[in-house]
């Protein structure tokens, strides 16, 4: 795995590179950005699977077929991308690759990513309300990830470059917990 910074993000980005030019053939660069994300949720979940992943003492034959299993369904370029950072001992990078990904796909589709996480499927109306306006906020056409989480009692949360907006009930719930847990209450000392 290369230690140099430099080296790092040069790996990174050819990494991103070599898969968005696997996938832009096909039209399906925005669908890889959705399942390059739960890969690396997946691999950030399990401390044993990151472990196995990036164990060299285990045959890079047996890590890629993990790979191949664990993922089975992805699309075909990702997981032959997935292949070769396990048997390089690169999967460490899975972060900065999703990184570089999602920036040149945007690039690419000449579109903003932003996931939204609802505790229902959104509707017609407020997936076209979102989309002109942060259509409007970028310059550019938004392109939507959906994800439902129940866990969110209600609200939503969007994120996109690095940036999340909480508007869920459980975000504000805990923040007036905070809030009431510093706040004396004026009578007994």
């Amino acid at each position: 795995m290369p230690i140099d910074r430099t080296l790092t993000r040069r790996a990174s980005i050819i990494y991103a590179e070599t898969l968005l030019g696997a996938t832009s053939g096909d039209d399906s660069a925005f669908e890889v950005s959705g399942q390059l994300e739960q890969v690396l949720a997946t691999v950030r979940g399990s401390g044993e699977l990151r472990g196995v992943l990036a164990d060299r003492t285990i045959p890079a034959e047996r890590r890629s077929e993990l790979v191949r299993e664990v993922f089975a369904g992805f699309n075909a370029a990702l997981l032959e991308v997935l292949v070769v950072m396990v048997e390089r001992g690169d999967i460490s990078l899975l972060p900065r690759v999703n990184e570089a990904y999602i920036a040149a796909a945007e690039e690419a589709l000449g579109s903003v990513i932003i996931d939204v996480t609802t505790v229902i499927a959104l509707d017609d109306g407020l997936r076209d309300s979102i989309k002109k306006k942060y259509s409007a906020q970028f310059g550019k056409e938004v392109l939507l990830r959906e994800h439902v989480d129940p866990s969110l009692v209600g609200g939503i949360v969007l994120s996109t470059h690095g940036r999340r907006i909480d508007a869920s009930v459980v975000s504000q719930l805990e923040r007036a917990r905070t809030v009431l847990a510093t706040v004396s209450s004026g009578g007994d000392r």
